[in-house]
Protein backbone atom coordinates (compact mmCIF):
# COMPACT_ATOMS: atom_id res chain seq x y z
CA UNK A 1 0.00 0.00 0.00
CA UNK A 2 1.15 3.41 -0.80
CA UNK A 3 2.21 6.38 1.64
CA UNK A 4 -0.63 8.04 -0.06
CA UNK A 5 -3.80 5.43 0.90
CA UNK A 6 -2.14 4.79 4.13
CA UNK A 7 -2.63 8.47 5.27
CA UNK A 8 -5.85 8.45 3.28
CA UNK A 9 -7.10 5.48 5.87
CA UNK A 10 -5.79 6.60 8.84
CA UNK A 11 -7.03 10.48 7.79
CA UNK A 12 -10.58 8.56 7.36
CA UNK A 13 -10.29 6.35 10.46
CA UNK A 14 -9.17 9.63 12.60
CA UNK A 15 -12.24 11.48 11.30
CA UNK A 16 -14.25 8.69 12.54
CA UNK A 17 -13.13 8.41 15.23
CA UNK A 18 -15.81 9.98 17.84
CA UNK A 19 -17.85 6.61 17.05
CA UNK A 20 -15.33 4.48 17.54
CA UNK A 21 -15.86 0.46 18.30
CA UNK A 22 -13.74 -2.52 18.32
CA UNK A 23 -13.27 -2.56 15.16
CA UNK A 24 -12.90 0.63 14.48
CA UNK A 25 -9.81 0.79 17.29
CA UNK A 26 -8.34 -2.53 15.64
CA UNK A 27 -8.29 -1.00 12.55
CA UNK A 28 -6.77 1.51 13.21
CA UNK A 29 -3.92 0.09 15.18
CA UNK A 30 -3.19 -1.95 12.17
CA UNK A 31 -2.68 1.41 10.14
CA UNK A 32 -0.31 2.88 12.21
CA UNK A 33 1.63 -0.60 12.38
CA UNK A 34 1.81 -0.83 8.71
CA UNK A 35 2.98 3.46 8.72
CA UNK A 36 5.59 2.17 11.39
CA UNK A 37 6.97 -0.44 9.01
CA UNK A 38 6.85 1.44 5.84
CA UNK A 39 8.54 4.61 8.10
CA UNK A 40 11.54 1.21 8.79
CA UNK A 41 11.87 -0.03 5.06
CA UNK A 42 12.59 4.00 3.90
CA UNK A 43 14.96 4.07 6.98
CA UNK A 44 16.96 1.05 5.47
CA UNK A 45 16.73 2.69 1.95
CA UNK A 46 17.91 6.23 3.68
CA UNK A 47 21.11 4.65 5.25
CA UNK A 48 22.03 2.73 1.71
CA UNK A 49 21.70 5.61 -0.32
CA UNK A 50 24.35 7.33 -1.44
CA UNK A 51 23.03 10.54 -3.27
CA UNK A 52 22.19 13.82 -0.85
CA UNK A 53 19.24 14.58 -3.37
CA UNK A 54 17.68 11.05 -2.56
CA UNK A 55 18.13 11.24 0.77
CA UNK A 56 16.88 14.78 1.32
CA UNK A 57 13.68 12.96 -0.66
CA UNK A 58 13.73 10.08 1.63
CA UNK A 59 14.07 11.70 5.17
CA UNK A 60 11.15 14.00 3.84
CA UNK A 61 8.94 10.62 3.68
CA UNK A 62 9.91 9.88 6.78
CA UNK A 63 9.69 13.24 8.81
CA UNK A 64 5.71 13.11 6.79
CA UNK A 65 5.23 9.46 8.49
CA UNK A 66 6.30 10.07 11.69
CA UNK A 67 4.21 13.75 11.91
CA UNK A 68 1.21 11.32 10.80
CA UNK A 69 2.20 8.48 12.79
CA UNK A 70 2.07 10.84 16.27
CA UNK A 71 -1.49 12.50 15.26
CA UNK A 72 -2.87 8.77 14.56
CA UNK A 73 -1.35 7.51 17.63
CA UNK A 74 -2.65 10.63 19.71
CA UNK A 75 -5.99 9.66 18.39
CA UNK A 76 -5.58 5.78 18.89
CA UNK A 77 -4.59 6.66 22.46
CA UNK A 78 -7.93 8.61 23.20
CA UNK A 79 -10.03 6.78 21.68
CA UNK A 80 -8.78 3.50 23.13
CA UNK A 81 -9.29 5.41 26.56
CA UNK A 82 -12.54 6.76 25.98
CA UNK A 83 -13.50 2.76 24.88
CA UNK A 84 -12.25 1.90 28.22
CA UNK A 85 -14.37 4.59 30.25
CA UNK A 86 -17.48 3.86 28.95
CA UNK A 87 -16.93 -0.05 29.66
CA UNK A 88 -16.13 0.96 32.95
CA UNK A 89 -19.13 3.34 33.15
CA UNK A 90 -21.28 0.53 31.69
CA UNK A 91 -20.19 -1.89 34.55
CA UNK A 92 -20.83 -0.13 37.18
CA UNK A 93 -24.63 0.80 36.19
CA UNK A 94 -25.29 -3.31 35.62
Amino acid sequence: MTNAKLFDKLRSLMAKADRADKKHIKKLRKVLHKLKDRQRELQEKLEKSESPQEQAKIQQEIDIIKLQRGKGAAVYQRVKQERQARKAGKGKNS
